[in-house]
């Protein structure tokens, strides 16, 4: 097992989900979008700072700060 940070990964790259090492609106908002333990995520793209994430093949934006709070095994890809 390989974990990092969702936003250590590059564009292409896909892991799953582990954890979320944040509060609880930090964590609700993730979940509100499908980011929970156990789901595969794919970084479809980059943006400045922000991040572009796929999850059940729907695409999400989200902030570098709050891509660095999902912990994501890459299973030796990383």
């Amino acid at each position: 097992m390989s974990v990092v940070p969702l936003s250590a990964l590059r564009e292409g790259q896909e892991g799953t989900v582990v954890a979320i090492n944040g509060g609880r609106g930090c964590t609700a908002r993730l979940m509100s979008m499908g980011i929970v333990p156990g789901k595969k995520i794919k970084i479809a793209g980059r943006r400045g700072g922000a991040v572009l994430v796929s999850v059940n093949g729907t695409k999400f934006v989200i902030g570098r700060g709050l891509a660095m709070k999902v912990a994501v095994d890459v299973g030796g890809q990383g």
